[in-house]
């Protein structure tokens, strides 16, 4: 049986990598042929190049230059996504959550629903918010968006999550390990006490809502990070849900063995962007305006040692940075606060 196991990972491992050269190669393909196709096109459109528009070798290089960068642009998402799926298949699994005992490692809980958008690559615009510069789509990162997380995070230790029980290859980024059916709480409890920082989804789910309560009830505020991916309103129902569960649990359940059970903190409510509304990404990319899109990581919540809570919201409308230097500035006070704790083991 353990013959069987080991042949099937290798296989899998083999595929991966198989899958991420292939695909390594056709972002290069696309790249090679996508970028010059656009500064051909874009060429013809200058104004001194308005005289020609009458001339069939005028159309016939704007019509080639064109096709070579949807063609390039098409080989480089196809091997955007061709790396991700063989990282998929070379990722490694956490056999026992036993063994992180004495290690350090940042806890990452989020509801399930939230994976396929984590799954989903980076598409925050390189190249800042004019139809000129749709040439630099080919620097579009090959990360997740679960990967960028870890990126950001796994500084502090390796990131790990629980594992979908029904999932057939974990998703690439945090290293996944699978929860016993029959006492999940426990073993979250357990991960909870021994985790360097825990970083935690916002979402209104059962779960999620009760992973809240329980990190309150064990964990030092200063090593709590709460992600907010959802919108305002989902938002707003997690909060809700939070303080009814919290009621609830301090009436049937005993405090918890390390800290008691502090108040429950006060969550800040969600930041609106600073300039409204929401304008659709083709209008920024034609020069109609400046970015109103949102990031997918709308801003994290963190918690003093007080429980007092502060929410950072990442807003593209606030200030004109390219869209990755919104979310390193206004996360580097985060970083630097976590950057002081004392390892726990």
């Amino acid at each position: 049986m353990l013959a069987k196991l080991s042949s099937w990972v290798a296989a899998r491992w083999s595929k991966g990598l198989r899958l991420v050269a292939g695909g390594w190669a056709l972002r290069l393909a696309g790249t090679a042929l996508g970028v010059p196709g656009f500064y051909i096109a874009r060429s013809g459109l200058d104004a001194d190049q308005w005289s020609g528009v009458v001339h069939l070798v005028w159309w016939l290089r704007e019509l080639g230059g064109v096709a070579a960068f949807m063609v390039g642009l098409r080989a480089f998402r196809i091997g955007r996504r061709l790396v991700v799926r063989g990282r998929q298949c070379a990722a490694a699994v956490i056999d026992s959550f036993d063994a992180l005992a004495g290690t350090v490692y940042v806890l990452y809980l989020r509801p399930f629903s939230n994976d396929a958008d984590m799954a989903a690559l980076n598409s925050d615009f390189p190249g800042g918010t004019s139809l000129a510069s749709l040439g630099m789509l080919f620097l579009l990162s090959g990360k997740t968006q679960e990967e960028q997380l870890v990126r950001r995070f796994g500084r502090f230790g390796r990131v790990i999550a629980v594992g979908r029980p029904d999932e057939l290859l974990p998703p690439v980024g945090a290293v996944r390990g699978q929860l016993p059916l029959d006492d999940w709480q426990g073993t979250v409890s357990s991960l909870i006490d021994g985790a360097h920082v825990v970083l935690m989804s916002a979402g209104p789910g059962p779960g999620t809502v009760w992973e809240f309560t329980e990190a309150v009830r064990r964990l030092p505020p200063t090593r709590l990070v709460l992600l907010i991916y959802c919108d305002a309103a989902t938002y707003e129902r997690f909060r809700e849900a939070v303080a009814v569960e919290y009621e609830r649990r301090l009436r049937a359940e005993p405090q918890a063995p390390r800290s008691g059970c502090p108040p429950l903190p006060a969550l800040p409510d969600y930041p609106p962007l600073a300039r409204g509304p929401y304008r659709p990404r083709y209008e920024t990319w034609l020069g109609w305006g400046r970015l109103r899109w949102d990031f997918v990581l709308k801003g994290v919540v963190v918690f003093d040692q007080d429980w007092t809570a502060t929410f950072t919201r990442f807003d593209p409308t606030a200030r004109r940075w390219l869209p990755g230097l919104v979310i390193r500035r206004e996360l580097r006070p985060v970083l630097e606060k976590l950057d002081v704790l004392e390892p726990r083991n």
